[in-house]
């Protein structure tokens, strides 16, 4: 089930589809029914037949996968238990054909019970109580990884996910990028909302197209020289003064740099297939800096440039200007400036 989380410009910028979801859910609450014992589970499931491929349970109150009967689905491929109060996943070991497995919005602790889980493809774990990443070298076949609001403080046990081309760690206890020399095949990295100071340890992930990294303690950029398919980059509500360090990343299509601490752009005119600049709630005064950055990049059609110094200063002629520095631009800030 896909999820993510990093994405999270201000009302400036528009959020990425895959980063909002941290604000959109929130573990069960412990004040929630009591779920139905395990001589009751199964017969939640009394009416489907054992040939059943997917079994989906969402908000269904469930304490635990115990009592469900799972056993007799030999063929399940697919089991979504979001939204319960399930503590453990052991129950799940037996279902061996299992491609994707949902348990968002839990109550678990440990990674357990996947050592027969070898055609998994898809497992989510999010928004449960998770520190420590563990137990997944049986699942040479994954190729999706959600662990998203759990209390990870470390990346680490994924050297034999080397498959594996989506991986989603925001909002965890995170301080530093590491663990992920083996992960040849990654496309999608989000690591938003965690304690990250520095881009490093990411030159083994020549695949990369999209790094999100948003809301860290993140102050340069640097680090990304050996990510040339790179095409989206977010970094929105960090500590950055300056664009920099993007020499080798020619195929940028997407910037986030909005609410940082940046004074004037600069780095960016090499970027010709850049199509969209977010770089909302900066210190940006300069229209003349603004034009001679951004009118050589031929590909550019949206830019947010809003909350600074230079649409403060004059609300009024602010978008007349732009149009008039940036004629290939279709929009501005959320508002479309052309047909």
């Amino acid at each position: 089930m896909q999820f993510a989380l990093d994405e999270s410009p201000p009302a400036a910028a528009p959020d990425d589809a895959r980063d909002g979801a941290a604000s959109e859910a929130s573990a069960a609450s412990d004040t929630d029914e009591a779920g139905p014992d395990a001589a009751d589970s199964e017969d939640i499931l009394a009416d489907l037949d054992a040939s059943d491929t997917a079994i989906e349970l969402t908000h269904s109150r469930l304490t635990s996968l115990a009592g469900l009967g799972l056993e007799r689905f030999a063929a399940l491929e697919y089991l979504g238990c979001r939204q319960n109060l399930i503590h453990d996943m052991g129950p799940v070991a037996g279902l061996t054909l299992l491609t994707e497995l949902d348990l968002y919005d839990n109550r678990i602790k440990h990674i357990r019970a996947t050592e027969r889980l070898a055609r998994l493809e898809s497992l989510d774990l999010s928004f449960n109580k998770i520190r420590t990443i563990e137990n997944l070298g049986a699942l040479r076949a994954l190729r999706e990884l959600y662990l998203v609001s759990n209390k990870i403080g470390e990346i680490g046990n994924l050297q034999a996910l080397t498959g594996l081309t989506y991986l989603e760690l925001g909002a965890n206890r995170i301080r530093e990028i590491a663990g992920l020399d083996e992960l040849a095949a990654l496309e999608q990295l989000f690591l938003g909302k965690n304690k990250i100071a520095r881009l490093q340890n990411l030159g083994r992930l020549r695949r990369l197209r999209v790094l999100s990294i948003q809301s860290n303690r993140i102050a340069r950029i640097e680090g990304l020289e050996e990510l040339a398919a790179l095409e989206e980059l977010y970094l929105s509500h960090n500590g950055i003064r300056a664009i920099e360090g993007l020499e080798h990343n020619p195929r940028l299509t997407i910037l986030d740099v909005t609410s940082n601490q940046i004074e004037e752009l600069g780095g960016i005119r090499h970027l010709a297939a850049l199509e969209d600049l977010w770089a909302s709630g900066n210190r940006l005064a300069s229209f003349a800096n603004v034009e001679a950055e951004c009118a050589p990049l031929a590909a550019l059609r949206t830019v947010y440039l809003e909350f600074n110094p230079l649409q403060r200063a004059q609300p009024a002629t602010y978008r007349r200007k732009l149009m008039l520095a940036l004629p290939q631009i279709t929009q501005i800030d959320a508002t479309l400036c052309r047909p």
